[in-house]
């Protein structure tokens, strides 16, 4: 990851110097257009990449890293161990909820849809940055409500409504499922530990976690505001185009 965004920020430093450069020859004040143009379809690859590395990973990972919802748990201090000086709180309620761990053994199944999951979760800002990319592109050809700009705009909205709320439900079902492959059991033997009443206090309990996710319907809407607003424009412009 730290190499990624040091990437990232070389990238960005060599865009800049070079719009800085294009806008001055231009005689342009503000590199700014030229700059968010330069930067988005960087942006849009390098999301496209990283869903190809992921559903890779996802895919070809002997154990690959899940988040995994558990029942509210805290590990506790074995019978007779004291912490005479350290912690100056205590844990009174609560607990992990989530779990990230490597998981080996799961299922095709889930394995199947958390990679689908996180391949949206890359999708969505490739498809925001292409949409930034193609409007600069516009801004600087003088074409500022063309209709492709419409379409884009509409076609992300749909991409972060649909997409935003399928990735975190598949997300959600899949995390669920290998909770139960991890933690639920139908028998179980122990040898008994003197002072430990419940040998299963130390081990997690399966839970089912799926949320219902609002903001990419609400930022899908705005979107498609967004999209009315262009059409609106698209309609001004071809208007004062065929007065003049």
């Amino acid at each position: 990851i730290v190499i990624i965004a040091a990437v990232a920020l070389v990238v960005a430093a060599v865009l800049f110097i070079r719009a800085t450069r294009r806008a001055r020859s231009r005689g342009d004040a503000s590199p700014v257009v030229s700059l968010a143009l330069s930067l988005s379809a960087a942006w849009a690859a390098f999301s496209l990449l990283g869903a190809a590395v992921s559903v890779i990973q996802n895919l070809a990972a002997d154990a690959p890293r899940m988040s995994v919802p558990v029942a509210p748990f805290w590990p506790d201090l074995l019978p007779g161990v004291t912490i005479d000086t350290g912690p100056t709180a205590e844990v009174v309620g609560g607990g992990f909820v989530v779990a990230e761990v490597d998981v080996a053994g799961v299922s095709p199944l889930a394995r199947a849809l958390w990679t689908t999951g996180q391949a949206l979760w890359s999708l969505i800002p490739a498809a925001i940055a292409a949409l930034i990319a193609v409007a600069c592109f516009q801004l600087l050809a003088g074409r500022t409500f063309d209709r492709i700009i419409v379409r884009m705009t509409m076609a992300t909205a749909v991409i972060v409504a649909a997409g935003g709320t399928a990735a975190q439900l598949l997300s959600d079902i899949a995390g669920s499922m290998v909770s139960q492959e991890l933690f639920a059991r139908e028998s179980a033997r122990w040898t008994e530990i003197p002072g430990v009443d419940d040998p299963f206090a130390w081990w997690p309990e399966a839970t089912l976690n799926v949320t219902l996710p609002f903001w990419p319907i609400a930022a899908g809407l705005g979107l498609a505001a967004l999209a009315a607003v262009f059409r609106y424009g698209s309609r001004l412009q071809r208007d004062t185009e065929g007065l003049v």
